[in-house]
């Protein structure tokens, strides 16, 4: 895909709109919708960050545009190999302490789109990968943010990086690509979000 999406554009933008939340929470969000098979919908995926993001009017045309755009990257990286699939987090220049707090929101929001999708969904009739990939991001979204930058924990925040990486590609490849291949329908949409 040509249109590369990076935190610090994605923030200004989100704030000259007023969006208070913080572009690796609605990455997260829209990579939890598309895990459970929806949010392909512009109208669907729109609504459903408005609703998060508490801006009842909607968002305006730029913010929209991008929005759609991190979608459709996002959804080109979970149906290519997943291998391409960036998370949308601080520079690696910026403080560790706050890669580690927008990594922890970028778990936060994949399990609100998550729970938006799977609505309905009990966690028996998900397979034992998935509820235990919910339950480690629900770890990580609780992460503490550590006082200082050091060299250990930059291995292990890349570690815990490409750990969420994983789960949201796992469980896209178990619910989608896989009811996919069988000609499964996808489940219905669900309109409020559900934690896990």
């Amino acid at each position: 895909m040509s249109d590369t999406y990076d935190f610090e554009s994605c923030a200004r933008a989100f704030a000259s709109a007023g969006v208070a939340h913080s572009p690796s929470e609605v990455q997260g969000v829209i990579c939890g919708l598309l895990a459970t098979g929806h949010g392909r919908r512009d109208d669907e995926l729109l609504g459903v960050l408005a609703a998060h993001v508490e801006l009842p009017s909607g968002f305006d045309n730029d913010v929209s545009a991008l929005l759609l755009g991190c979608r459709d990257q996002a959804l080109s990286a979970f149906a290519d190999t997943g291998l391409d699939l960036t998370l949308l987090l601080p520079e690696d220049e910026e403080d560790l302490g706050l890669r580690v707090a927008a990594l922890g929101q970028w778990s936060e929001g994949f399990l609100v789109g998550f729970g938006t999708g799977a609505a309905g969904t009990s966690d028996s009739a998900l397979s034992m990968g998935i509820q235990e990939a919910l339950s480690d991001l629900a770890a990580i979204s609780q992460v503490a943010t550590p006082e200082d930058d050091d060299p250990e924990g930059e291995d292990m925040f890349e570690q815990v990086a490409e750990h969420c990486r994983m789960a949201a590609l796992m469980i896209y490849t178990e619910l989608v690509m896989k009811a996919e291949r069988k000609g499964q329908p996808k489940p219905k949409p669900g309109t409020s979000p559900r934690q896990h």
